[in-house]
Order: C-alpha cells, then structure tokens, then sequence
C-alpha cells in the first residue's frame, strides 16, 4: 500500500516538473518572439500606420462634430447650412418655429442641416406677387443650394485636417507623424462624403417628412406625389419645394415683433381638449417649437369624466415637457382630476393661487359636472353656482394678495373678477373670443383645442384644433401679445397663425388724445396682426 502511494507522489512530482518546465518554455518564446517582433522594422511600421490611422479617424470625428455652419442667401432666405455626424445621412431644413423638414437623401454617417434664419419680406412678396416671379426666382436656387454646400464642405474639410494636425502633435510629437495624421483625417473626412455623395436619392424631395406645425400642414409645400409628377429633376423638386414655403414662412416671420421679447415669459393656453389624441401632439409641437414656460388649460379633457377616458388622456400629458396648470371643467370629474394630480409637472388649481413659470395662477373648478347637457347655464340656479365659484376665487386672489393670470372654465364664471387681476382664461364655448371685463380686466375665451372631439363629426361646419401663445412681461407680468393658432382638423390640412400686440398705455393714451379722449382702443382678436396661411401652390 505504502509502495502504491510512493509511486503515484513521484509521477505526480513528474508530471508538476514537466508542467513547469513546459510552461517556462513557453514563456521564454513568447517572450523571444515579442522582442524579435519588437525590433522587427516592418511590424513597427505597421503598428505606428494602424496608430495614425486610428488617431486620425478619430481627429475626423472630433473635427466633423465641430464644424460650425455657414452662412448663405438662398432665394428670399438668410440660411445657416451645416454638416454633422449622423448615421441615417438625412437632409433637414429647420423652419423656426414652424417645424422641421427632413430627407432620406443619402447614406451616413454625415448629414447636412439647413436653417432658415430669416427673411426678406419685399423679396419674398415679390416673387409671390409678381407674374412669373417663381419661376424667375427658382433658376437659381439649386446653384445657390449648391455653392452653399459646396463651402461648408470645404470649411468641414478644414476644420478636420488642422484638428487631426493638432491632435496628432500633441500624441505624436513628431513633425512627420503630424502631417501624416492631418492627411489621414483629410482623407477619411473626403472618404465620407464622397460616399455620402455617391448615395445622394434626388427623388427624396418629393418625399419629406414634416415635424411640429409643418405636420399638419402638408399644403405649405403642394402634394409630395404632384411634385413627382411635375417635376422629374432634384433640381426642379428643390425649386418647387424652396418657393412654396417661401410664401408660408415671409408671412409668419413678419409678423409684429412689439412686444415680444426673448425672455418673454410664454404660456400656451389650451382648452376643451375632448379626448382628442391629435390635440396632444400639436402640444407637444407648439411647446417645443415656441419655447412655451407653462401650459394653461381651462379645462373638459374628456368627455364624461370615466377611468378609461383617464387613461387615454394621461398618455397626452406625458408628451408635455413642461408645467401643465389645469381647471377642471364640466366635463371633467374627480376621477379626471385625481389622474392629472398624480404627474410631478402637473399643478390642479381650485380656490388658489400658485407661482408658475414666473406668473402668479390663479383658478377655480367648475362647479358643475354636467356631462351631457349643453354649452350654456340651463337655470338661474346654474348661473348662481357660477357666480359663486367666481366669487370664491376672488377671496382667494385677495387673500394671497394678487394674481397675474386667473383661470376658470365658464366666462361667467369670469363676470365677478372684473377690477381683480388684469387677465382672465377661460374655454367651453368652443369658440376664441376676447372681451373687455372693464377696469383693466381682458376675458381670452379659448376655442377648442380637440376640435370639440366628436362632436366635430356631428358639426356641419368643420371645427378647427385652437390654441394661443401668450407673451408676458417678465418685469411687470403684464401680457403683451398673443399668437392665435388654428389646425384643420378633419379632412383639413391648413394652420393659421395670427399675431395680436396688446397696445401699452402710452398707446392708449395718445389714442385717446387723438380720438379727443372720448374713447379707447380695444384689443379685438387678429387686431394689428398678421397672419399666416399657407395655400396650396
């Protein structure tokens, strides 16, 4: 026994030598075999190429997310045109703050951005006034696309090589890998383009995708399919396409700008939303486009008031990136309201006043809960509840000393806050109005932004989705002009935008000095506006 585990010990002991022995071999060539690849001439070579290379493809990238824009005149525009990293390789003109328009026109990882910074009003109405002025006008808009893209090309190209120059000295530094890595960021950049150029699908302007306000309104740029027709070169289609929003956006853009300054305090009024999901989105759009501070919603949500009407609603309210200050109407109820309560951005006003956005809110809920009556007061006893309720929240206005804007669903629910607080916002009529309270208080009745939900199918007028941009004086609060927007809503495709500014009191007072002080300017909806409403070419 003893002779047996004597004898497996030392095959164990021989097999552990051989296993040292083996391994130290094959360390020591491993080893040998580095230091001849080492000091093999061809394989340095090889490595500091692959170095370069990857330090150049990566001075390309860094070079190419840095490329500013340039600036050109295109038709009636002022442009910015700019290339950026991106893998889908779209082509996207921005149309501030109407929306974007993007291109599937050719294949990553670069893509190409064109902004519309302005416009020249006379040129602009001059082509649309003037009898073959489109035409005139669009001979020369594919050149001056061209010539754009071919400086912000040369610019990117640039910019690139003295960032791969750069880059390259500071890990290399050597004068010769320097230069080499500046080549190779050159090279890769050109490589990427051309590429990019080689995929270029002309056919894609008769085919582009619209976001924000531009969604709604195909008609800005004619019937995608009839430019096809009609136009069978990327040159015509980018005629086409450049003079058509030409005509939408000179007129949005000169709108009055009184009024309106950038740090505006801007808040996005919204009522009667009935359940309608395209409500939701144009929102979301008008919020992002406009930069809007706070939404104001004077309520009925939904119809009557259910958890599963909640439920479809509160999948809208996620898509708004910003405070959402809510009245209940009286469509609405308390399962409507206990739902809106439970979003972190959304604030329930009922009897109270909060700061939001910088403006004091204050709002009262509809008394009633009335789903399936009509529009109006159907008793004195209604009316009475009404008053009431305004009432109630000129106590709290008083209590907390003041209030900038105050929120309620019914206009006579507005009647008892006259001489209270200089704005009321209120809905349920489904149709936009603005009043004179009297002592300093204006009533913005809100039309309905859901299109009155079905019962637009019921209506033998079409109704239109209605919203308006408020802009507030960030010093004394006081609103100072208006943006009217109407949607189309079945079977429509137009957008309205109407720009009212509200006249200063030195503009009142030289009216009235001018009228012999027997009366005041009012403020009536589109008053001293322009509007913006784009017609099918």
């Amino acid at each position: 026994m003893n002779d047996r585990l004597a004898a497996a010990l030392h095959r164990v002991r021989g097999a552990a030598r051989t296993a040292r022995s083996g391994a130290g071999s094959w360390w020591r060539g491993t080893r040998s075999g580095w230091s001849r690849l080492r000091t093999s001439q061809r394989a340095r070579r090889a490595g500091l190429a692959v170095a370069i290379l990857l330090v150049g493809t990566a001075s390309a990238a860094g070079g190419l997310a840095l490329v500013g824009g340039t600036k050109a005149d295109i038709g009636p525009f002022d442009t910015t045109v700019a290339l950026h990293p991106d893998l889908h390789g779209e082509t996207v003109v921005t149309i501030p703050p109407l929306g974007r328009v993007a291109f599937d026109s050719h294949d990553g990882p670069v893509g190409l951005n064109l902004r519309l910074d302005s416009v020249d009003p006379v040129a602009a109405q001059t082509i649309i006034n003037t009898p073959g002025g489109v035409t005139t006008a669009s001979e020369g808009l594919a050149g001056e696309v061209t010539d754009a893209v071919v400086r912000v090309v040369v610019e990117a190209l640039a910019i690139v090589t003295l960032c791969g120059l750069l880059i390259g000295a500071l890990v290399f530094r050597s004068v010769r890998r320097t230069l080499l890595t500046g080549v190779t960021s050159l090279a890769v950049t050109a490589a990427l383009m051309g590429y990019a150029a080689s995929t270029l699908r002309a056919e894609s302007i008769s085919q582009p995708r619209y976001e924000g306000l531009l969604a709604y309104a195909p008609s800005v740029v004619g019937n995608a399919e009839d430019i096809a027709v009609n136009y069978e070169t990327y040159v015509a289609n980018l005629q086409k396409f450049v003079t058509n929003i030409s005509e939408f956006y000179a007129v949005a853009t000169n709108m009055p700008q009184i009024g309106i300054d950038d740090d505006s305090i801007r808040v996005l009024h919204v009522s009667d939303i009935h359940l309608n999901l395209s409500a939701w989105h144009l929102m979301e759009s008008v919020v992002d486009q406009f930069d809007i501070d706070a939404v104001a919603d004077t309520g009925d949500l939904n119809d009557w008031g259910s958890e599963q009407e909640a439920e479809i609603f509160s999948r809208g309210v996620e898509q708004i990136d910003a405070p959402y200050v809510f009245v209940k109407g009286n469509h609405d109820s308390s399962t409507t309201v206990a739902a809106l309560a439970a979003y972190d951005n959304v604030v329930v006003l009922d009897g109270e006043v909060q700061e939001i956005a910088g403006l004091d809110f204050a709002g009262v809920a509809d008394p009633r809960f009335t789903p399936d009556k009509g529009s109006q007061p159907s008793s004195e006893y209604a009316q009475q509840m009404l008053t009431y309720s305004g009432e109630r929240l000129v106590n709290a206005i008083e209590d907390a000393g003041g209030a900038d804007v105050a929120m309620v669903h019914e206009p006579p629910m507005a009647e008892p806050l006259a001489g209270v607080v200089p704005l009321v916002l209120a809905g349920h009529t489904h149709e936009r109005a603005v009043h004179d309270l009297g002592d300093g208080t204006m009533l913005m009745v809100e039309g309905s932004t859901g299109a009155a939900g079905l019962r637009n199918f019921q209506s033998e007028e079409p109704i239109k989705m209605e919203m308006d941009v408020l802009y507030f004086d960030p010093v004394t609060k006081a609103l100072t002009a208006y943006d009217s927007i109407s949607v189309g809503a079945v079977g429509e495709t137009d957008v309205t935008l109407n720009r009212t500014v509200i006249p200063t009191d030195e503009q009142v007072n030289e009216a009235e000095l001018q009228n012999g002080g027997t009366e005041s300017p009012t403020v009536q909806p589109g008053g001293g506006t322009e509007s913006a409403s784009p017609q099918q070419d």
